[in-house]
């Protein structure tokens, strides 16, 4: 009795496991037989992957190393209607370009002005590869035409840049944040000075208010309201002067009878 049992319960679990790989088939999973697998082994696995993945950056590809053999050229004034765009074409010309910053020219009543204006730009910094191209570039090409077409407006305009020897691109940008930044507080001190002064002002308009107010009831009442008068004091040191003058001229005049009297 004990066999037929224990054969009884071995069937129902070999039963059970067929009709969970039925499901598993029927499903489209896979069942694996080796059992649960290890989850570090998993793991490091998975990171090896990435590692092989990474590509090691050659010299040349380093971004401290770009920046040390390139070169910045200064552009004290551009060609009329020059943009980032334009700039890199001519530039382009003579080798590889980099990074490209124009300063934009400052407007003044800029909300008055009617239309719209082409943005203009007053200065540029243009980034080289190589330096010592930039060193070429920059001692060919300054206080030389632009040339162009025979219409262009900047056909006779002379190219003004000078290269800046060991000046990188961040010390650039450290410099366009200072100037940011100082700009920002003078702005804040225009704006805190002007709110002084709106503030004074409403101040002494209602003080002034409130005098009046304070006259037109002591009046109703048949008091007597003493309006307060600046006294300036007369300038005396003008008239002594005056007459210094006066006596130095007639001295003087006194003298030259004494030297030509005949």
């Amino acid at each position: 009795m004990d066999y037929e049992g224990g054969a009884s319960s071995a069937g129902t679990a070999t039963n059970a496991f067929n009709d969970k790989v039925d499901a598993n088939v029927m499903s489209g999973s896979q069942i694996d037989p080796s059992g649960p697998a290890d989850d570090s082994s998993a793991t490091s696995k998975r990171v090896n992957k990435k590692l092989k993945q990474r590509r090691v950056l050659s010299k040349g590809e380093h971004p401290e190393e770009n920046e040390r053999r390139s070169g910045i050229i200064y552009f004290q004034s551009l060609p009329p209607f020059f943009t980032v765009t334009r700039m890199r074409e001519e530039m382009s010309k003579f080798g590889e370009i980099g990074r490209i910053y124009l300063q934009a020219e400052k407007r003044r009543n800029a909300s008055n002005a009617k239309g719209k204006r082409r943005k203009r730009f007053t200065e540029g910094w243009v980034e080289f590869k190589d330096k010592s191209l930039a060193k070429r570039v920059a001692a060919s090409l300054n206080n030389t035409a632009v040339g162009g077409k025979r219409r262009s407006a900047a056909r006779e305009t002379l190219w003004t840049m000078k290269y800046l020897s060991r000046f990188k691109w961040t010390h650039l940008k450290e410099q366009l944040t200072y100037e940011h930044k100082v700009e920002q507080q003078r702005m804040r001190a225009e704006i805190s000075q002007a709110k002084r002064q709106a503030n004074f002002f409403a101040e002494q308009v209602e003080k002034g208010e409130q005098l009046r107010k304070l006259e037109e009831k002591v009046l109703k009442k048949g008091g007597v309201w003493e309006k307060f008068q600046r006294q300036v004091q007369q300038r005396t040191v003008v008239r002594k002067n005056a007459k210094r003058e006066k006596t130095s001229s007639a001295s003087d005049e006194q003298l030259m009878k004494m030297i030509f009297a005949e």
